[in-house]
């Protein structure tokens, strides 16, 4: 089989036999079908975008229930794979967070209350992160979007950016975890947060 054939392969191959996911039972058949579909997709999309350019020794595929409580669940998945000859392996980072009564999905900024300056104060606490623990920046931080990726923990918000986004690859997944105590003034009663809150 030549190397391009693999390439080509690779992510097929941890779609098929790497990539572990849960599914969603006891709900009604119509939320669980929503559910279980944003789940799968959260999960396919962790598999890391990236052409190893040879044959691959080892592939992992891991998900974390990080919230599961008042009807919320959150969900984050790593992918891993390890090219041959390669100095390290590439790593893939995906989340859903999701309500389990109506299987909607929630976006990042549904999380906050409209018209409230939520970027700008998340942006200060993140950019406080970097100061602190020096954080090895490719680039400068750019601030936060409404559509950044996230999961939930019971207690903190964490906003997550995959290697090379804005760190060397060697540090890994670059996250920021920002307790709810300090965002209280922001978060929408509405949303994933101040329901599980609430």
């Amino acid at each position: 089989m030549g190397s391009t054939t693999t390439n080509m392969n690779i992510q097929a191959l941890l779609k098929q036999a790497g990539t572990a996911y849960p599914k969603a039972v006891n709900l009604s058949s119509k939320v669980r079908s929503k559910v279980n579909a944003a789940i799968k997709k959260a999960a396919f999309a962790a598999i890391p975008d990236y052409d190893p350019g040879t044959s691959v020794v080892e592939a992992v595929s891991s998900y974390k229930t990080t919230v599961n409580m008042k009807g919320i669940l959150s969900l984050r998945f790593e992918d891993y794979y390890y090219p041959e000859m390669a100095a390290h392996g590439v790593t893939g980072v995906s989340s859903v967070t999701l309500n389990l009564k109506t299987g909607h999905e929630y976006e990042f900024y549904q999380l906050f209350c409209k018209g409230s300056n939520y970027q700008a104060i998340l942006n200060q606490i993140i950019q406080a992160q970097i100061v602190a623990e020096q954080i090895p920046l490719l680039k400068p931080f750019a601030g936060v979007g409404p559509d950044e990726d996230y999961y939930l923990t019971p207690d903190s918000l964490v906003i997550y950016y995959q290697p090379y986004e804005y760190t060397p690859g060697a540090y890994g997944v670059l996250e920021f975890t920002i307790p709810y105590s300090q965002i209280t003034g922001i978060i929408d009663p509405d949303g994933a947060i101040g329901k599980m809150l609430s």
